[in-house]
């Protein structure tokens, strides 16, 4: 997968929030063109697997996760649309490959994924808060996209409003309540306050008097049945 037929230079940062509103409010000639600028992206996302032996197929299964990120992307917020878009790209990939066959990630993301965890760590006791993505960068001297990559793709579940779930935020938490009355005491005050207050994991651990790790666990049991139970 040496060249990508029509793809275009990625965008500036105005450009593209041009495009995602146009694309938002239907005009298809903008979406088309959103996606052609960003197949360079979506190309590298898949190009970070290693043991592979479908690229072609990973890079059509990133270009779904281009497609939801353009759809779902948050205009009122000022975050970059790469820096949105790559986790969706990276997860739904991850999720193809987790269902359809194991496979090895380079050695390189393993690595930063040590140093983003150990960083994460770091930060977390000297600022008292779960550092954002835009700070670990800049303590490693990295990109917010590798940042995010390395989180992403080797986390072993990740945040609802990363994966979408192939689905729109009201949806999930339209799930989100029919699976919480099947949940015990803590798991419920776990996802209240994570999906429906908007904490952060060491909010949620510093109000019931738990660890961030605690509650990190929690979410991804709690995340678990949630796709069982949505099949």
């Amino acid at each position: 997968m040496e060249r990508i037929k029509g793809a275009l230079p990625p965008l500036g940062h105005e450009s593209a929030r041009e495009y995602l509103a146009r694309a938002q409010a239907g005009e298809l000639e903008a979406r088309e063109l959103l996606v052609r600028h960003n197949l360079l992206l979506v190309k590298n996302a898949a190009a970070r697997f290693t043991g592979a032996d479908a690229m072609d197929d990973l890079f059509q299964v990133g270009c779904i996760g281009l497609i939801k990120a353009i759809d779902n992307f948050d205009l009122s917020r000022d975050t970059a649309f790469s820096t949105y878009a790559l986790p969706r790209i990276l997860g739904e990939i991850r999720m193809y490959l987790r269902d359809n066959k194991p496979v090895k990630v380079s050695r390189a993301l393993v690595r930063i994924s040590g140093l983003v965890k150990s960083c994460r760590r770091r930060l977390e006791q000297e600022l008292g808060r779960e550092p954002s993505i835009g700070e670990v960068a800049a303590q490693l001297d990295l990109g917010v996209e590798e940042v995010a990559a390395a989180e992403t793709v080797l986390a072993p579940m990740v945040d609802i409003a990363e994966t979408d779930l192939a689905q729109p935020m009201d949806e999930l938490k339209v799930a989100l309540r029919e699976v919480i009355g099947r949940l015990a005491k803590r798991e419920r005050q776990v996802i209240g306050l994570r999906y429906f207050e908007d904490f952060s994991q060491q909010q949620v651990a510093d109000k019931l008097g738990i660890s961030q790790g605690q509650v990190s666990k929690i979410e991804r049991e709690v995340l678990s049945k949630l796709r069982t139970a949505m099949g």
